[in-house]
């Protein structure tokens, strides 16, 4: 039997380890190649699940609440700093539409062009009245500071179509002031 001298040695075991490291470092540039294939399919199978959810609400919106009775009611908030914590509207004698804010949504509601619809609900053509109330807090406010509240009543007219209401929440004036709702109706462009 032949001994290995300890520099044949050296470089057999150099020659060895440069062998497996070469195919460690393939095994996992492979691993890594198939991680981001399947972090993009996952990614589409998501956008595929989203864009099917919007596609199934628009038709069970259109079937459960026709356009020609449809009213939808949107809130916005322009008030920094104000944390709705509660949300009622009503159109005429109906049962009342709720909404209760965790803190996460309250806070979402306050970036700038946020828009969210509270209600969607059938009402005939003609005039009717709604009634919108809120209850919040400032985010810096003490524990035992009065809420927030207000409420606000007024008529809008349903026509053939879809009925756009929008309340927002906003103060009186540039430099402070009492939180007023508005509301504004919007019209289809013809």
């Amino acid at each position: 039997m032949r001994s290995i001298s300890g520099r044949m040695a050296r470089t057999l075991l150099l020659c060895s380890w440069t062998a497996i490291s070469f195919a460690a470092s393939a095994q996992q540039s492979d691993t890594a190649e198939r991680a981001v294939r399947l972090d993009q399919s996952i990614q589409a199978l998501k956008d595929e699940v989203i864009e099917l959810n919007r596609e199934a609400l628009a038709v069970e919106n259109s079937t459960l609440v026709p356009d020609y009775l449809r009213v939808s009611v949107y809130l916005r908030v322009d008030v920094p700093g104000l944390l709705l914590q509660q949300v009622t509207v009503a159109i005429d004698d109906q049962t009342p539409t709720v909404y209760h804010y965790d803190e996460h949504d309250a806070r979402a509601l306050l970036k700038e062009n946020a828009l969210q619809r509270v209600m969607s609900t059938t009402v005939a053509p003609g005039p009717h009245r709604i009634r919108l109330s809120y209850t919040g807090q400032y985010a810096g406010a003490k524990d035992d500071a009065a809420p927030v509240t207000d409420r606000y009543e007024a008529l809008f007219d349903k026509g053939d179509d879809e009925a756009e209401l929008e309340f927002g929440l906003a103060r009186t004036s540039l430099f402070g002031g009492n939180v007023q709702v508005r509301m504004k109706q919007w019209r289809a462009a013809r």
